[in-house]
């Protein structure tokens, strides 16, 4: 009778046990499905699909550490900083979800309950268009990365407003992502021209300063669309030139992809802008102009600019660098010293650099000042350096060139115009775990924040070298030195500072190495 009960036990104990485990049918499924399938599913941009329980167990150890490091799904913003429209990354619960799958053995449950695969648009999401503009088909001839730009002619005799522009890619199995401009100086037309193949070889742009950016997409972005009364002005005669990026092991495959253009009715359009007043070339802007990365140095920059004195109404941003380029962050401080945070960007990756609108339209108050700190490592280090052993690096259109540019989508502010909702879905919930992966990736934690009279250092120093911490100014200029120049060994620090005598503000901490460069914004009230 006791064997048979310890039996039973471990029995029930072993029942109890499987059904805390997730399964694919009940629980993985619709995670992926909701997240994953629109790259992850078979003639599609990703390496492999996640669309059956068979797919999902070949990726199993696959999926869970991209989960954990937050590489996937991509979505480079930190959602700490600021919330953003059309957000794609999981929530705690369902990372863990995935580490209980893949730990419990990736059991696939009851395929009564596999939920349907999500039905994918293969043409318009937001209706019919009033103009479709075709590329002309390209087949790629390279195994590697391929930036490619070409140019249509727009066929508008006079200006036309438009709402909403949507991109439909012609072969999704290998376009990566595309920026789009319009073009009135017949500069890429003639760098067209110039190149027997259809389009020209892309820059880290699309070789012309004067181009105007009006849009972006990535795989599973949402459709750009514009509120009621609000367009962007696509001028007469313009060329609309896009900018590709198809993927690596995409030599043979061809592409022939569509714009759709939705135009804004009414008969006063308020119209939207997409310019770049945080940028390298300014030397008014740029406080260590001109933009230089010495070889074998991690580099801080700073940039500034005062908006003009009325009202702003900023719908988006739009961060760029190229390969150096490591972090960047974007953000307002208004006349009353309120800071709005726009972006931060905490591990900057080229291929996935977007557009990103934010959840509501924000109003800018007059003379707010714009602030943009990046860094850029220019080390062996960081593993897309295309320089080995590293380079002097200096700005320009080249991909191996650098820049340092936020865009900015906005419009003169109308009374209301912070009450207009871009995105009204469910914010996906923030954890402890994104927190501490946030602090993690900057190897620097600040608190209290805001401080008021002391400030607590919490460092990661990741290799024996010379350091130094200071507090720095918006524009990048040393306002308090916390330890001088030093030498310290690999490990993990914490010192306490008294910060009483600053101004309050906003302000940077900004830990310095040969080959380590951290700043993380403090606010001293």
């Amino acid at each position: 009778m006791k064997k048979i009960l310890i039996l039973l036990a471990i029995s029930f104990t072993a029942e109890i046990s499987f059904a805390q485990t997730p399964t694919f049918c009940d629980d993985m499924a619709t995670i992926f499905y909701q997240n994953c399938t629109g790259c992850h599913r078979t003639g599609n941009i990703a390496s492999f699909p996640l669309v059956t329980y068979a797919d999902a167990t070949n990726a199993g150890a696959s999926i869970q550490d991209a989960v954990n490091n937050h590489r996937m799904p991509p979505w480079p913003p930190d959602p700490n900083f600021s919330r953003l429209a059309h957000e794609r990354f999981l929530s705690p619960q369902d990372i863990q979800k995935i580490n209980d799958w893949v730990n419990g053995g990736m059991p696939e449950g009851n395929t009564a309950n596999l939920p349907s695969l999500p039905i994918y648009p293969t043409g318009s999401q937001i209706g019919t268009p009033d103009d479709v503009l075709q590329l002309p088909n390209y087949t790629v001839t390279v195994a590697t990365d391929d930036f490619r730009c070409f140019v249509v002619p727009s066929g508008y005799s006079a200006d036309q407003m438009m709402k909403a522009i949507e991109f439909i890619p012609g072969n999704t199995a290998i376009v990566h992502h595309v920026l789009i401009y319009w073009d009135t100086t017949g500069v890429c037309q003639q760098l067209d021209t110039q190149d027997p193949d259809p389009g020209y070889a892309g820059f880290g742009g699309v070789g012309n300063n004067a181009a105007q950016l009006i849009g972006a997409w990535v795989p599973g972005a949402a459709p750009f669309v514009l509120p009621d009364g609000m367009g962007i002005n696509i001028p007469a005669n313009a060329d609309i030139v896009l900018q590709y990026h198809y993927a690596p092991g995409s030599n043979g495959l061809s592409d022939s992809s569509k714009i759709n253009f939705f135009y804004q009715a009414g008969a006063f359009i308020r119209p939207v802008y997409f310019n770049a007043p945080l940028n390298h070339v300014d030397p008014t802007v740029l406080t260590e102009w001109p933009l230089v990365l010495p070889a074998n140095q991690v580099k801080t920059c700073h940039e500034h600019y005062q908006l003009p004195n009325f009202d702003l109404s900023m719908l988006g941003v739009a961060p760029h660098q190229h390969l150096i380029g490591k972090t960047i962050n974007a953000f307002g401080v208004t006349p009353t010293n309120d800071t709005i945070p726009f972006i931060s960007i905490n591990n900057w990756d080229f291929h996935w650099q977007g557009l990103y609108q934010f959840r509501k339209v924000i109003k800018i108050p007059a003379s707010t000042v714009l602030y943009s700190v990046a860094t850029y490592d220019n080390t062996t280090n960081n593993y897309n350096n295309p320089n080995n052993p590293p380079q002097i690096v200096t700005s320009g259109e080249s991909t191996l060139d650098e820049m340092m540019l936020t865009f900015f989508e906005f419009t003169i502010y109308f009374p209301g115009d912070e009450n207009i909702v871009i995105d009204n879905s469910p914010l996906v919930p923030l954890g402890v775990d994104d927190v501490t992966a946030q602090n993690e990736n900057s190897g620097l934690l600040l608190y209290p924040n805001p401080a008021n009279d002391k400030l607590i250092t919490d460092f990661t120093i990741p290799e024996t070298g010379t350091y130094s911490m200071e507090i720095k100014d918006v524009i990048g200029k040393t306002v308090k030195q916390l330890f001088p120049s030093r030498t310290m060994t690999n490990g993990n620090y914490r010192f306490q500072y008294s910060i009483g005598s600053l101004p309050d503000g906003n302000y940077f901490v900004q830990l310095t190495g040969k080959t380590t460069s951290i700043s993380k914004l403090i606010i001293s009230k």
